[in-house]
């Protein structure tokens, strides 16, 4: 899935009403219209995202492949498609396969609907809630259509869908995007060593900070969002920020608020939901690093600090939030760092 064209973008395109959901009825507001499958799924009017209805797909025993799929065509002069939604699962159980779970796929087709390529948007185990995931994925040639499938994929559980969207983005839109971004990131790196850690409630999703994550407005310690870090795969997936040393100081405490949930260790004793820090000199020389907290399982919202001898000669410092080759979810808010 890695080698598919996915735009390595660590921001949100900034969508207007002139730019319409390719989706109909996505957020199940007229039941099931629109959708194929409808008799796999059902409408709840109670647990939702918004608006009046959500859509959810249930299976107790069995195992089966369970899914309702909407066809779309993409529109003239598209060079991406932003795809995002809602989801929540309770209890959906890990199969024999890394595909074996709760499902929001897309997958491009050609003019006679032949399958071009997939890609996962949201591939969710266990019990969470309401999460926003989104994903930019530009159009491979060939494709003229995009087939949306919200599914079980052979597995049991319950899996809830709402407020689906999927927005075109023309060639123009994505350099425009990018020339942004690129003139952000040169100001970042340039400011990232004169700052102080920024966005530490992650009240402006990942704003400062460097990888790819989501945020929820759904579970948080303090605010109004937390960050949310979930894998069903034993890879690193984790964000980090650099920032400056003052001047005198001798000790650093760091501090912050974990969530976890299943989180599963790696094959190493360190495979597991990190909260850590490295230190660095003048010369980007490593001068030392240091675990704050090492999550797994599943746990309630829980308080770590730490309170380190600053090594000689350092002048930076980097923290660092991951699932380190660990699967699961892990949840953090209301970071702080203090020097004396």
């Amino acid at each position: 899935m890695k080698a598919l064209l996915v735009l390595g973008l660590l921001f949100s395109v900034v969508t207007n009403n002139a730019q319409t959901n390719l989706i109909k009825n996505a957020g199940f507001e007229t039941e099931l219209l629109n959708w194929r499958g409808e008799d796999v799924a059902t409408i709840s009017a109670f647990d939702k995202k918004s608006g009046k209805n959500s859509c959810f797909i249930n299976q107790y025993v069995g195992a089966e492949w369970k899914a309702i799929d909407q066809i779309i065509s993409i529109p003239k002069n598209t060079a991406a498609i932003e795809l995002s939604g809602w989801v929540k699962t309770e209890g959906v159980e890990k199969g024999k396969n890394n595909w074996n779970t709760g499902k929001f796929d897309i997958a491009f087709l050609n003019s006679g609907e032949k399958e071009i390529k997939t890609e996962s948007i949201a591939s969710v185990l266990g019990t969470t809630p309401w999460t926003l995931y989104k994903k930019t994925i530009t159009i491979p040639a060939g494709a003229t259509k995009l087939r949306v499938m919200l599914a079980l994929g052979q597995t049991n559980g319950t899996i809830f869908f709402d407020d689906l969207k999927a927005i075109a983005i023309t060639q123009e839109q994505i350099d425009k995007i990018q020339a942004e971004e690129n003139a952000k990131k040169t100001t970042a790196t340039s400011e990232a060593k004169t700052v102080e850690l920024l966005n530490t409630g992650f009240e402006d999703g990942i704003t400062s900070w460097r990888g790819n994550a989501i945020v929820s407005t759904t579970t948080f310690k303090e605010g109004k969002a937390a960050l949310v870090l979930n894998s069903t795969t034993f890879d690193w997936n984790g964000i980090d920020q650099i920032a400056t040393v003052p001047e005198k100081a001798t000790t650093i405490t760091i501090s912050g608020w974990l969530k976890s949930d299943t989180i599963k260790q790696g094959k190493d004793p360190w495979n597991n939901g990190l909260y850590s820090v490295e230190f660095t000199g003048s010369s980007e020389q490593k001068t030392g690093n240091e675990s704050i907290a090492f999550v797994t399982g599943t746990t309630d919202w829980t308080y770590y600090t730490k309170t380190f001898t600053l090594p000689a000669e350092t002048k930076h410092y980097r923290i660092m939030l991951a699932l380190g080759f660990a699967t699961g979810t892990m949840y953090a808010d209301a970071l702080s760092v203090d020097f004396k």
